[in-house]
């Protein structure tokens, strides 16, 4: 009976362990030590649109105005309005929250995969995991980054589901169905990657747990998987497809007549895809804003090494299915939490890299490091002493260098000119970084540097009006006025209903005469 194996399992866990306990606590820790220079960062970007200038979080008990204000996430919205109740509208209070949510994430992670390894090294394998995920510099952009809070709490629902969702598969009661349902819902609530919730869920399942379930009969091993298929996960997978179509819906009506399906786009997606791997095993050339060239044939070697690449993490979750089924269930979830954003590639929407987009997939990616690290440490076992400790001071070093970029990344974050001086940097060519680091410098008295990056933008996409217009506003504020009116005017032509253009022209007309 489902019961009696439950009991039998909770009898043989223990209950506490000193060890798992520090390690954990040791991780979270050091999530938290991180980001300590990060507390302090200003508002930066989106955070004027989501926190600063969002009146609806003013009051957290208007619930409607939360909601309605971002129908799609309005968890995040509430979590802002909770912020600001408590701690003001300055940027430290929801630092904080978005630290503290790192660290609760690295606790669950640390619990999961402790229970998903279930070996002999499961405690190396949770330790590397959890430690990897709290100080990786390709956090920081979701961490620090205040509108980066959708990722980090998206990820705390998301794994505290993958637990329940753990029990209600062993048959512990209809609490934790209930718990892994309302979690799934919380996480939808947050972010939309949720939607992959029940498929990396069916993958613990098949990978691990099917594997590993008390029934040494395998015909019974089979008939209990099959009717966890149909009862949990089938109609978990089916929802999760209906709410995705559902988001589309939606999107159709945020951007009509602007959502369309670019099949070429896949082959962007799978490179937006090496390009993350990269990241995370060199966090070199980190930015706000990632340029991403279009790839326009199959056999272009940007093509063709995304696929492979692609095709190598798929070919490594293959092999690894029996062997180490823990590495496979990372890599799966890894490339899963990337779907639903190489979808808004296919679809054209937003900028094609971002990287707070891989919070809760790196999550994946650190399990199946982790994994591996496990099986290294049981290799290393049975070496001498001496080698073990080289093991032990060579990831202690891998640690102490992403602590160091970790906290690097946050003191770049700290300067909103030098966070877009670096995107710049990193992709001279592109209009966008350009006008925002005119953005950053006009907002920080520097106005006539401010006026030299938006006329680069200008030049580099003369048909865009936000160049003209940003330029027009830069120029008229420093009381140049006849340059103002002619790039406003510019700007009207591109857009003859432009509203802030004409205001700005009226405004203009009232300051001073046309020459």
């Amino acid at each position: 009976m489902p019961s009696d194996i439950a009991t039998m399992r909770a009898a043989a866990e223990p209950r506490f362990d000193l060890r798992a306990f520090v390690a954990c606590g040791g991780a979270a820790l050091l999530a938290g030590v991180v980001y300590v220079n990060a507390l302090h960062n200003p508002f930066v970007y989106d955070d004027y649109h989501t926190v600063a200038a969002n009146p609806s979080i003013e009051r957290v008990t208007n619930i409607r105005a939360i909601v309605l204000h971002d129908i799609t996430r309005p968890i995040v919205n509430f979590s802002y309005a909770v912020d600001r109740a408590l701690w003001g509208a300055t940027p430290l209070g929801f630092h904080v929250t978005n630290v503290l949510l790192h660290m609760l994430n690295v606790v669950l992670l640390y619990r999961l995969a402790r229970r998903l390894a279930e070996g002999r090294h499961a405690g190396l394998v949770a330790g590397a995991t959890a430690m990897l995920f709290a100080v990786h510099p390709m956090m920081t952009e979701a961490v620090g980054y205040i509108s980066g809070r959708s990722e980090v709490l998206c990820t705390t629902w998301f794994l505290a589901g993958l637990l329940c969702g753990r029990r209600w598969m062993r048959g512990d009661g209809a609490a934790w169905a209930m718990l892994t349902v309302g979690f799934w819902v919380a996480a939808l609530a947050t972010k939309e990657t949720a939607a992959m919730f029940p498929f990396v869920l069916f993958a613990c399942d098949r990978l691990i747990d099917h594997a590993s379930s008390t029934p040494p009969n395998p015909s019974q091993r089979t008939a209990d998987a099959r009717r966890r298929f149909l009862t949990i996960h089938l109609p978990l997978m089916a929802t999760a497809v209906a709410a995705g179509v559902v988001r589309l819906a939606i999107l159709r009506i945020e951007y009509p007549n602007q959502v369309a399906v670019h099949p070429r786009y896949v082959l962007l997606a799978l490179d937006v895809v090496r390009r993350y791997v990269w990241l995370l095993l060199y966090p070199m050339h980190q930015a706000l804003f990632h340029a991403v060239a279009d790839v326009r044939s199959l056999f272009e070697p940007r093509a063709l090494f995304a696929i492979a690449s692609t095709g190598l993490m798929m070919a490594l979750a293959w092999r690894s299915r029996r062997a180490e089924p823990l590495v496979s269930v990372g890599i799966v979830w890894f490339l899963l939490l990337l779907v639903p954003a190489a979808a808004l590639n296919v679809l054209d929407q937003g900028e094609p890299m971002a990287e707070h987009r891989v919070y809760l997939a790196n999550g994946g990616f650190f399990l199946a490091v982790g994994a591996g690290i496990g099986r290294l440490g049981g290799w290393l076992a049975h070496a001498g002493t001496r080698t073990r400790w080289l093991g032990g001071a060579a990831f202690a070093l891998v640690l102490i260098a992403f602590s160091v970029q970790t906290v690097i990344r946050n003191a770049v974050w700290a300067d909103p000119v030098t966070l877009w001086r670096e995107s710049v940097d990193l992709a001279p060519n592109h209009y966008r970084p350009r006008l925002l680091l005119g953005e950053a410098l006009q907002y920080a008295g520097r106005r006539e540097e401010a006026v030299e990056q938006y006329q680069v933008a200008v030049h580099l996409r003369p048909g865009d009006v936000t160049g003209y217009l940003k330029l027009g506003l830069c120029l008229a504020d420093m009381g140049r006025f006849d340059q103002a009116r002619r790039y406003l005017e510019e700007a009207l032509a591109l857009d003859p209903h432009n509203v802030f253009a004409r205001r700005a022209l009226s405004l203009l007309g009232t300051i001073g005469p046309a020459k």
